[in-house]
Order: C-alpha cells, then sequence, then structure tokens
C-alpha cells in the first residue's frame, strides 16, 4: 500500500483535520501516518477550546520514523500552532520529499478575507515559502489572496489571474476550493497543463472539515494515479454529497462523511495510468 504521512491537528469534535484524513485517505486504499502538531478539545469555529501544542514532541517524533526508515509516497500538510512547527515541517519535508514523493499543502491560515486570529504574519509568510516546495496547494479564496499578495476577491477572474501569478512566480499546481455563486459551490484547477473549473451542488453555509476532506481527496487521488483535475472532481462530488446529508446540524460539527467512505472506496481508480 501507498503511505501518506498527514501533519495537522487532532481534534476531539468538528470532524476536521487528522479525524477526516485519516477514515478518507484510508478509505482510498492508501496507508495514512499521523504526525499531530497539537491536540485539541475541538475545533477552533467554536465559541471556545482548549488546545495542547505538540511542538515540543513533533521533532523527537521524526527522529523515531527515521529510526524506522519511514518513507512516504505522499505528504499532507495542515494546521499549525506556530512559526517552529513550519520550520519542523519543512525540514520534515526536505528529509522525506524524493523525487516520486507528492506533497500537498493546504495553506490554513483564513477565512472570508480575514487571518485567522492564531495566526501571525510572520507563520503565513513562512507558509507561503511552504507552499512553493509543494506539487499541489489547496487554498480557499481568502488563502489564495494571501499566498499572492493580491486584494480578496471572489470574482472568478480575478481567482484566475492570482492562479497564474503564483504559477508563474514557482508553485506547481493549485486548487482554489469554495467558491460560492448560487445554488453552487466551484473548485478551480490550475497547474500545466491550464484551467478546469469544477462545480458541485452548494449545501447550506460553512461546515468544519470540508476543505481536510477535500486536500485528502486530492492526496488520495493523486496517490492511486489519478490527475489532478479528476481528483478534485471525485472532492467536489464527495463533499457536496456529504453536506447534502448534513443541512440539519450546526457546521461547526462537520458533515457526515462517514455515510459515503463507500464512494471512495468502491471508486475505480486506475494506477499509474492518468496523466
Amino acid at each position: 500500500m501507498k503511505r501518506c504521512a498527514v501533519i495537522n491537528d487532532l481534534s476531539g469534535f468538528g470532524k476536521c483535520s487528522l479525524t477526516a484524513a485519516i477514515p478518507i485517505i484510508s478509505a482510498m486504499g492508501c496507508e495514512v501516518h499521523p504526525l499531530p502538531t497539537a491536540v485539541l478539545s475541538n475545533q477552533t469555529a467554536y465559541d471556545s477550546y482548549d488546545k495542547v501544542s505538540l511542538t515540543a514532541s513533533m521533532e523527537g517524533f521524526i527522529e523515531q520514523w527515521k529510526k524506522l526508515g519511514a518513507s512516504f509516497d505522499s505528504i499532507l500538510t495542515g494546521f499549525v500552532c506556530d512559526e517552529k512547527q513550519i520550520d519542523i515541517i519543512s525540514a520534515f519535508v526536505a528529509e522525506f520529499k524524493k523525487s516520486n514523493t507528492i506533497l500537498v499543502v493546504d495553506p490554513v491560515m483564513a477565512d472570508n478575507g480575514s487571518l485567522y486570529d492564531c495566526y501571525s504574519e510572520e507563520m503565513c509568510e513562512k507558509i507561503k515559502s511552504l507552499c512553493y516546495k509543494a506539487d499541489v496547494i489547496t487554498p480557499n479564496v481568502a488563502e489564495l489572496a494571501f499566498i499572492a499578495e493580491e486584494p480578496y476577491s471572489e470574482n472568478i477572474c480575478d481567482i484566475k489571474k492570482y492562479c497564474l501569478k503564483l504559477l508563474n512566480n514557482g508553485i506547481k499546481s493549485i486548487v482554489v476550493t469554495g467558491l460560492k455563486k448560487g445554488s453552487e459551490i466551484s473548485n478551480i484547477v490550475y497547474d500545466s497543463n491550464g484551467c478546469t473549473v469544477v462545480t458541485g451542488e452548494l449545501s447550506g453555509g460553512y461546515f468544519s472539515g470540508t476543505g481536510d476532506i477535500f486536500a485528502s481527496i486530492i492526496t488520495g487521488g493523486l496517490m492511486r494515479g489519478l490527475s489532478l483535475s479528476k481528483s478534485a472532481k471525485l472532492a467536489t462530488e464527495f463533499v457536496s454529497s456529504c453536506a447534502s446529508d448534513t443541512q440539519n446540524t450546526s457546521g461547526n460539527d462537520g458533515v457526515n462523511f462517514e455515510n459515503f467512505l463507500y464512494l471512495l472506496t468502491n471508486f475505480k481508480y486506475q494506477e499509474g495510468t492518468e496523466q
């Protein structure tokens, strides 16, 4: 089985981060090896939460993985607590990313045009640097604007312009998530093959963890031989199905993805045949 190292937090409630990535990527037929950045009582959008940062433990964990001779087909990064963690992740990438290792960076740092309260400008600058090491980044619309150093915009022409700027500056591939318009939600794939817009049905408003689910399916799809655009299509359809089944619950609690894991398990992957 192919192996994926997932560097993200573990939240007790909210169905996000590692509690989403582990079952999603596992359902896609790949091993998941979690490197937790923090343990949270619940994800940060709730009115309050408690958190234990694991910054002091991460390097020790990585040293043990080195002793085991660990290797990975992909690396997926997400939520971080401080600047030091980004430095540790960068060192991890330098150690474990080989020529055939897929690095997917989910630059979790902003939403609705604003940075998260727990993220400093220095952290965001380091996340930008990490994005330039990635094979694929999966920012939402707000994160794309911060990475591109452009004004926040939900205009698709601006989004395409920002993506093209980043590609010209050295970013390899981008999937912009969560562009909402009317009853639809679009995800925009931009890579060397051009631009592809994948659209799904918009159900409800905010749901915790959908970005983590999306990035996990992108990672799993690439490991299983799907193209980036087909991975994005699978992720879009999956998230839309989950959200449609979750309309009557609080968005902070996440989506009912458990009911739809069979879609990933039964999907007909074509490893090594897609481009």
